[in-house]
């Protein structure tokens, strides 16, 4: 493929910078945005200079981290008018618990104001002013594409539910069309869930890199607006510092 013929960065190399994670679900619940959360939580305890975006139309990191609209009001639609990677602290905030953080946007109405263009853009940004970049990434069939095919690696977080199963197929045939084959990881998220199917069937269709058992409590942490990591923080740096290869800063 001859890169010249796009004026936009097409995969980690031409994008440049450090590593960035991209976690995304084919149904909602699945917890992609907890597990995103935490990651870049866990890598900031590590003392990883780290950036957390929320692009999904959901907005929801703003509730896992405990920031209300009113207060914060900054979201990734303020990336529009940054033009260098240098001025991109001035579209997020610096979270107490030491992540930069981009949110995502505070009303549906803007929903579609967050085109590939802005993905594609902040996630390049990103990549050149952090040590690592957490994206929570749109839907792929919308502009989640955009951002999935810079990450270095691409987190994709089922649950042990039927619709999620068939879904699955169909999300990860699309990753490898994108050139994303190599740097996708699948994570098996509630396991042991009530209602879920068997978790060893699951396992055995999906395969993945990392499976994660329910927990009622977790719930009860986004609820509170305070995610503890230490349950999760070993087995989720595990599966970065596993499958990205980065300097450590700090």
């Amino acid at each position: 493929m001859d890169k010249r013929r796009f004026p936009f960065p097409i995969d980690p190399d031409s994008a440049g910078g450090n590593p960035a994670v991209g976690f995304i679900s084919p149904v909602a619940g699945a917890g992609a945005t907890t597990l995103a959360c935490l990651t870049a939580l866990s890598l900031a305890e590590s003392k990883k200079k780290v950036a957390l975006v929320d692009l999904s139309p959901a907005g929801k990191i703003r509730v896992c981290m405990g920031m209300a609209v009113n207060d914060c009001p900054e979201s990734v639609l303020d990336v529009m008018g940054i033009n260098e990677s240098s001025k991109i602290h001035s579209a997020g905030v610096n979270h107490p618990r030491s992540v930069f953080i981009i949110p995502g946007v505070a009303r549906p109405l803007d929903v579609p104001q967050v085109t590939s263009k802005i993905v594609n853009k902040v996630i390049c940004y990103l990549k050149k002013e952090f040590d690592i970049t957490i994206a929570l990434l749109p839907p792929i069939y919308d502009t989640g594409w955009a951002g999935a095919i810079l990450c270095d690696m691409i987190c994709c977080v089922f649950k042990p539910d039927r619709a999620d199963l068939d879904c699955c197929g169909s999300l990860l045939e699309l990753l490898f069309r994108l050139g994303c084959g190599g740097r996708v990881k699948v994570l098996l998220n509630q396991c042991k869930a009530p209602g879920a199917l068997l978790e060893e069937e699951v396992v055995e269709i999906l395969k993945p890199d990392l499976s994660i058992q329910y927990d009622s409590s977790l719930r009860a942490m986004c609820n509170k607006r305070y995610l503890n990591t230490e349950q999760y923080k070993k087995p989720l740096i595990n599966l970065i510092e596993g499958g990205l290869r980065y300097d450590t800063k700090g």
